[in-house]
Order: C-alpha cells, then structure tokens, then sequence
C-alpha cells in the first residue's frame, strides 16, 4: 500500500515536473520569419530553413539561444538619457527601430517607404551608436524591392547566423587599435578592421571582449571556417584573418601587454604563428578564386556604355522632382525631403562620379569639401568644371556640367547639411566627417559606396553595374578611337597623385573636358 503511494506520489511529482518545463522554456526568435517559437529547431526544419543543412540550424538556434540571454541580460534597463537623445534624433523611429534590434529585438512592418513627414531641423546632439549596425550601410531606411526569396542573400544568411554581431567598439582594447591604424599606420579604412576584429571577439566570448581567445585555437578555426560556409569569398575570409592578427601584432608590440602579462604575451604570439597557418594553407583557393573570378568576367562580355548608365536613366525622372523641389526653393535647407529623396540624391550623384565617370569608389569615399571647393572652371568651356580629387591614395580627376554642378551644389547646401544633423557621436569620426564632400544619412562620411551604387540598382530593377564594369566598357568602346584620343581617356580614367595634380592645374583643364566630352559621345549622350 504505502509502495503503490509512494509511485504514485512520485508520479505526479514526474507529471508536475513535465508540465512545469514547457512553461520555464524561453521561446525563441525566428531571424528568417521574425517570429518566436517554443521549439525553433522543429519550426527551422519544417518552415524556414527546411533546405538548409543539419548545422545550420542549428547554428541559428544557438545564436537565437545566444540572443534571448543577452535580453534577458541587458536588453530590459535603458538609459533615460539614452531615450532623450534618441527622442531628439532626426529620425527618431529609425534611430528606435537601431537600438531595439542592437537589443536582440525584431521589428517587423515597417513601411516600404520611409514617412512622408517632413525631416525636422535639430541641433546636433550627441546620439549613442547602438551596438549592431551595419557597416556597409549608408542608410537601412531606403528600402529596395526584394525580388529574391527571404533569407537567401548572403547579408541575411550572416545576420540570421549571428556572424554580424560585435562587441562594442568603444571597448578599450578595440579603441585603442583603431587609433593605431587610424594615427599611426594612416590606414584610411580602419573602421573595417576594428569591426571584423569586433565580430570575432564577439563570437569567441558573447560576454566580455579580452585577449584570452588566443588560447582557444579550434574555435578560432572553427570561426573562420564557418565565415567560408556562409558564403563569403576566400578573399574576405583572409581579410579577417589579417586584421585579427594586426590586432594580436599591436598588442604584443605596442602596448605594456609584455610587462603585465608575460604567459598571455607569450601565447598571443604562438596565436600569430598559428595565423600564419592557417593563411598559407588558404592561400591556394584564395588564388584559385580570383582565377575564376576572371574567367567569369571573361565570360560576362562588355557592357555597351548605354547600359552602364541605365540606372541613372530609370532614376533621372525622381531624381529631377527632388531637385526641383530644391531648386525652387520649396524646402528650408532640405529639411522637408523625406529620408528616402535625401538618399536619392546622395546615391545618384554617386552614380554619376562612378558609372558616367568611370571613377572607383574610393573617389566618392574619399573626396574633401576642400576638393569641391577648388573646383576648376575651363577657361575656353565654361559650362564645364574639373573636381580634382588628390588628398589620398586614390586620386583622380573628374569634369562635370553646368547642370551636374548645379546638382552638386544643392547637394553640398542643402542636402548635406541635414545629413551631418544626423551624425551619432564617435570620437575617431568626427573630424574626418565634416571633411568628407559625401555624407550618408546616418551623419558619417560613406563607408561603402558600392553598397549606395547597388542599392540604387535594386531600387530600380536595373542590372547591377560595379565601376569595374563601367571602367571596362569604356575601355573597350574607345578602340575604334584615334590614339590621341585614347590618350586622353587614359589620362581621365587613370587614378594617380600625378595624374590628379597634372590636371589640377589650369593648362592641363582642357584635356581632361576633351576626354570628358569623347566619353559622353561614346554614351550618345545628346548634351
């Protein structure tokens, strides 16, 4: 009697504890549906992620298991000076929407189009980066139609894999290396490093940032494996490598690191030794993928100079109604556009210098207000100003139409203005970015300007078109041309300091207008 008690009593206690599991089990978050489910493995294999592979499921849901501790963690306390100055932000839903999914949270029906309201003019206040951006980006607000499946770009596969997640960039040891890039290696994209330095921190500790990585070989291994299975090119991976072992490098050898650490000093340089490793064993497939990149573009053919532009056809009409909007006067420095005709006119322009001028990015990335400035007018032409852009490592010269400049000028007035109102307080940005001519929505000098040029592309349906491409077609469709014109040309799509100081002077503005005018022909452009 008392044994037929005693299971039964332990029977319930079984049943109590069974049906008390469901209701302490967390649900998680699908990064592929934006929803939460009791049992995401289940939901994974049946729904989202029903042709994906056994590993990656279950890599999202270790990082969605990841995501749900860090809320629980931290995501629930905020600041009530960080809610001010996010109230008094100019774009107070998108800065809202940042900090929430910085936080582990989703934000799911936002509009297709940004708000019509109008962007109000604020004094610029300091506003906290949030944990989580997207370094690529000038602007997540301007949003593209999506012809694709969900989730199978590769930005996606990483963001649903947790592999754009960073520690903190104001974490000593990440500052400390970004001012030794930015001061004293005069490494201009820096910010790339310490962010690819930032991620892997993060995915070999979630919780603290430290040097103690360098004792966990394997998983280091693991990380950069998992980078490749995700999609990203062997190139990239390398790239990753590097800055995590310049990172170790600085460490070891620019700062008190041997004095208060000598086992961990010791063991970071056996890390780098194993960095070596692993990039010599890479090394081969890097080199084999840059091979078949050729063969690739090989095969693609050349673009007729018309399609290389086609973009900035489609866009034109838009463009030209946000202009007129400026141009009369209607807007009070362009504080009545909405974010989406602010980036419009941003990304066109970039455009402009890229694809009809057959510049590389780094020349929209790069170019100074002071270079605008200095703008040089042909004495014999003077519908035409040359931009000479010198003051880095990727100079050239670009010419530009009384209307291209009118454009330009608006932008520089108006439109820029309201984007440095937008700019979220970084220390190491601040100088840089008031100096840089192109400056994205989010207040800093632009990161990426062929994620913008692609952007535009998707915006418009239009067949992506990278500045090799342009640069190519131009290139070939100047063959049938004499050789003093193809001269020119060269000289036009040549990119160097001398090159960039030889047409900066005013004897040598009319070579660079011919070859402008040679290349507009080529186009058919008609004026």
């Amino acid at each position: 009697m008392a044994s037929s008690a005693a299971s039964s009593s332990a029977a319930s206690s079984s049943a109590a504890a069974s049906a008390e599991q469901p209701r302490s089990r967390n649900f998680l978050l699908c990064p592929i549906c934006k929803k939460t489910h009791w049992s995401l493995p289940v939901h994974l294999r049946r729904s989202c992620m029903r042709t994906s592979s056994e590993a990656d499921i279950l890599a999202v849901v270790e990082s969605a298991k990841r995501a749900v501790s860090n809320l629980m963690r931290t995501g629930r306390v905020w600041e009530y000076s960080l809610l001010s100055r996010i109230m008094q932000s100019p774009d107070t839903i998108g800065r809202m929407i940042e900090e929430l999914e910085s936080r582990g949270n989703a934000v799911v029906g936002i509009p297709t189009e940004a708000p019509t309201a109008a962007v109000p003019a604020v004094p610029d206040v300091p506003v906290e980066a949030p944990a989580e951006s997207s370094s690529e980006s000038s602007g997540e607000l301007y949003q593209c139609p999506d012809t694709t499946k969900q989730g199978t770009s590769l930005r996606e596969r990483m963001a649903s894999l947790g592999y754009y997640k960073k520690h903190s960039l104001d974490h000593d040891l990440l500052v400390s290396f970004a001012k030794f890039l930015q001061f004293d290696m005069s490494n201009e994209n820096f910010k790339q490093e310490v962010e690819n330095v930032a991620r892997f921190l993060y995915f070999m500790d979630p919780q603290q940032a430290s040097l103690l990585f360098v004792r966990q070989h394997e998983k280091s291994r693991e990380y950069f494996l998992k980078l490749s299975e995700a999609g990203l090119s062997k190139q990239t991976v390398q790239n990753y490598i590097k800055s995590v072992k310049r990172f170790l490098k600085f460490h070891t050898g620019s700062t008190d690191l041997c004095f208060t650490d000598r086992v961990l000093h010791e063991d970071c340089k056996n890390y780098i030794s194993f960095l070596d490793n692993i990039q010599m064993a890479t090394s081969k497939q890097v080199s084999k993928e840059t091979t078949r990149k050729r063969f690739d573009t090989f095969q693609e053919g050349v673009l007729s100079s018309t399609q290389v532009t086609a973009v900035l056809a489609a866009a034109k009409k838009d463009f030209l109604a946000v202009i007129g909007k400026l141009h009369a006067g209607e807007c009070s420095p362009g504080h009545q556009l909405t974010l989406t005709e602010l980036q419009l006119v941003l990304y066109y322009l970039e455009a402009i210098v890229i694809l009809e001028h057959a510049q590389r990015p780094g020349v929209v990335e790069h170019m100074t207000v002071t270079e605008w400035i200095s703008r040089r007018r042909d004495d014999t032409r003077p519908g035409f100003v040359v931009v000479a852009v010198k003051e880095h490592k990727t100079a050239a010269t670009f010419v530009l139409t009384q209307e291209q400049e009118m454009w330009f000028d608006l932008y520089f007035s108006e439109v820029r203005p309201v984007m440095l109102g937008k700019k979220r307080k970084r220390v190491e940005d601040d100088d840089e970015t008031d100096e840089r001519f192109f400056i994205s929505s989010t207040g800093k000098a632009i990161y990426n300007a062929y994620n913008d040029l692609e952007r535009l592309h998707k915006k418009y349906q239009v067949p992506k078109v990278t500045s090799q491409m342009a640069r190519r077609a131009y290139e070939t469709a100047t063959k049938e041309l004499s050789d003093v014109q193809k001269t020119k040309v060269a000289g036009y799509l040549t990119h160097s300091t001398a090159t960039a100081e030889k047409h900066y002077r005013m004897k040598e503005i009319g070579s660079a207008v011919d070859a402008f005018l040679i290349l507009r022909n080529l186009r058919g452009d008609s004026e």
